[in-house]
């Protein structure tokens, strides 16, 4: 028996060729039980429509790229992966994840950009783009989605956190627990990108004034791109030493990552400052290693972020109507054994 075409399935469903590819393809016009009766015959035929013809067809590609600056084997990147495929692989899509390690390889990528037929949409995740990218992104015939962006700017739909009530759940906790010398820790970095995390020391501050601490009563660590650490273990260990040094240390930290954060309180504890009867420490993202170091931390979903994000880029492949097209995601406070009154003094 020679190979199978859709004028088989035709044949064996009573209906027109043309019927036939339309109800595979998905496209719309065809009576459900006129489908239903042709996804049968095509099944009994074991026939296999093909995603390159049909693309070709309806101008589709049926591909949707997530675009990452550095490794999907983070978590966070990791969980917007799944989150994706759940909602766009039972709608026929198929998940293009593209890194683009630095920024010249990020700049070529956008150069080929407006001739990429390759993509039916773009979802861009965590990272900050420059004003001509995002203007780039504005002209695009092709949807393009923010998620955990820094802003909405550029953008057809995004899905973003709301970090300033997230650190703003952290410095009242703080302040409710007596703590009048907050620090934050931001995670030292040599990346050339700017991630949406590297907002929360801005909103930590915001947060700290309006419940009435003074710039005395603040500091950040640990930020910069000057002398950048050559490890991860050397950023834990610039950051100690600075704590360590300070003649008027904080009783309580709010850190980047829960990451970061697990590995700051190990190296304090190994320095002789208890957590949390010394110093409090609050993480954030609530990642699987925080609930094994029983650490209090903010809790964000980026698993529900990214199917946010995907139906979002659903409905404008679809041109279907959008009740919101910036969605502000919120956090949950988790507290944990790293979290204690503060110290008293004296």
């Amino acid at each position: 028996m020679g190979r199978l075409t859709i004028h088989d399935v035709a044949i064996e469903a009573g209906v027109s060729d043309s019927t036939v590819s339309r109800a595979l393809r998905g496209l719309d016009r065809v009576n459900p039980h006129t489908r239903a009766r042709i996804e049968d015959a095509a099944e009994r035929l074991h026939f296999t429509f093909s995603r390159n013809a049909s693309s070709l067809a309806s101008g589709r590609t049926m591909r949707v790229t997530l675009l990452f600056a550095g490794g999907i084997n983070t978590w966070f990147n990791s969980c917007a992966m799944q989150g994706a495929y759940e909602v766009l692989a039972p709608e026929g899509y198929d998940i293009v994840p593209l890194i683009t390690p630095d920024q010249a390889e990020q700049d070529r990528y956008f150069e080929m950009l407006p001739g990429n037929r390759n993509t039916d949409a773009i979802i861009v995740t965590s990272f900050d783009l420059d004003k001509q990218k995002l203007e780039l992104l504005g002209g695009l015939t092709m949807p393009t989605i923010g998620l955990d962006s820094r802003s909405d700017d550029g953008y057809d739909a995004s899905v973003r956190l709301d970090e300033n009530s997230a650190m703003l759940d952290a410095v009242r906790l703080l302040r409710s627990l007596g703590h009048h010398r907050l620090g934050y820790v931001e995670q030292p970095s040599s990346h050339e990108f700017k991630f949406s995390s590297k907002l929360r020391s801005q909103s930590f501050i915001a947060s700290a004034r309006t419940c009435d601490y003074g710039q005395e009563d603040l500091e950040v660590f640990g930020g910069g791109h000057d002398s950048m650490p050559r490890s991860f273990d050397d950023a834990v260990s610039s950051v100690v030493a600075t704590l360590l040094s300070d003649s008027r240390r904080p009783t309580a930290l709010c850190v980047e990552t829960d990451d970061f954060a697990v590995a700051l309180i190990a190296r304090l504890r190994h320095f002789g400052i208890r957590v949390p009867e010394d110093m409090t420490v609050i993480g954030f993202d609530d990642s699987r290693i925080a609930p094994v170091a029983d650490l209090t931390t903010i809790h964000q979903d980026p698993v529900e972020m990214a199917r946010l994000a995907a139906r979002q880029a659903v409905k404008l492949m679809k041109h279907e109507t959008m009740d919101r097209r910036h969605i502000l995601v919120g956090t949950s406070m988790i507290l944990r054994g790293t979290s204690a009154p503060a110290p008293s003094e004296g």
